[in-house]
Order: structure tokens, then C-alpha cells, then sequence
């Protein structure tokens, strides 16, 4: 078992080596999470080129790629290419990803659903990608639509209960009434939402 963080983009630069498919598919994770991030490859796919966030060094990797980076993936079809990745960044205390060898890795990239500020990860622990892709799909049925606009006004109300300055008014009572339009609860008469902050708690 592992624990799931929310990592932020201000936590560093990513390092992508590797420019295949696989490769691809995490660039794509890392751009949708708005990290700033370096692809080293011989030859990359154009997706990756178009991807934002992105700039690519089309040469073999070299270990000093690592400097300046605060997490790293290590995507390439080499065996013997991944392992020295692997060993290298846990050298140097970085968390590492290793794409054909889920016991070298220190971190996974779980499935995840998005919208807007609200994000469901689901991981199988690096066991099978296929089955937390099959949970989160499941999952992302089951909760519908419309999440992300309420966390947008839970953090409006957030905001002015801690006398911060909103862009948008937002008292409790509507946004609770607004989470409970979302959830297809009825409006009056009802208990507290259940796992929500008491008054004042951050």
C-alpha cells in the first residue's frame, strides 16, 4: 500500500525520458496537471511536441539530466535504460517512475477523473492499470456531472468565511444547497451534509 498526494506544479520540474507512446501518455497526466516538465529522447512523438508545458532535448539521456528536476519518469523501451534511470534519480532522493518495473518505481500515476478543481484518483498500486481505469470510468458514472462547479463556489465560500476576498458572493446555506441540487437531495428539512468542515475549520 502507498499513499496518494496531491502534488501541485510548484513542486518542481518533471523528467520524461523516453518519447513512445508510454511516454505520450504520462506527458499527457503531467500537462493536464499544469507541471512544467523536460522530455529527453532520441526521437519523439508529435503529440509530445504539442503537448504544453513541454520542452524536448532529442538526444540519449544522460544522468546530469537529472539536476533541476524534481521528479522523473523513466519511459524508454530499454530495459537496461530504465534500470539505470531508476537507480540513478533514487540516488539522488527523487521520486521515480519506472515504466516497465513497477518494484524500481518509488511513485505511480493513478487513473484519475478531473473536473474542474475536483480530481478522483484511483490506484491498483501499480498491480493493473487497465482495472483502476475500469474503476475510475465506474466511478465517474456513478458520481455524475456537475462536481467541479460546486468545488468552484465551495472555495468562494471558503474564501469569504475566512475573510477572504471572493470573486464570487457565496454564502453557506447556497452552497449547500448547491451540493445538495448535485446530489439530487432534497432541500429543506434535512441533516448536515455528511464529512463536511465544521464552521471555522480551514
Amino acid at each position: 500500500m502507498g499513499l496518494m498526494l496531491d502534488l501541485q506544479p510548484d513542486f518542481g520540474r518533471a523528467l520524461v525520458i523516453g518519447g513512445g507512446e508510454i511516454a505520450a501518455r504520462k506527458v499527457r497526466t503531467l500537462a493536464e496537471a499544469e507541471f512544467e516538465m523536460t522530455v529527453v529522447a532520441p526521437t519523439v512523438v508529435e503529440s509530445i511536441r504539442l503537448a504544453p508545458h513541454v520542452r524536448v532535448i532529442e538526444r540519449e539521456w544522460r544522468e546530469d539530466d537529472l539536476e533541476g528536476h524534481s521528479l522523473v519518469l523513466a519511459c524508454t523501451n530499454s530495459r537496461e535504460a530504465n534500470r539505470a534511470i531508476g537507480e540513478a534519480a533514487r540516488r539522488r532522493g527523487l521520486p521515480v517512475l519506472v515504466a516497465d518495473r513497477q518494484g524500481e518505481s518509488t511513485f505511480f500515476t493513478p487513473a484519475i477523473l478531473r473536473e474542474g478543481d475536483v480530481q478522483v484518483a484511483v490506484s491498483t498500486g501499480g498491480a493493473s492499470p487497465r482495472l483502476a481505469k475500469e474503476i475510475r470510468t465506474r466511478i465517474a458514472e456513478a458520481l455524475g456531472r456537475g462536481w467541479g462547479r460546486v468545488a468552484y463556489f465551495a472555495r468562494m465560500e471558503r474564501m469569504a468565511r475566512l475573510g477572504e476576498e471572493p470573486r464570487e458572493e457565496m454564502t453557506r446555506d447556497v452552497y449547500e444547497a448547491m451540493v445538495r441540487r448535485t446530489l439530487g437531495a432534497p432541500e429543506h428539512g434535512e441533516a448536515p451534509l455528511s464529512g463536511e468542515a465544521p464552521e471555522g475549520d480551514p
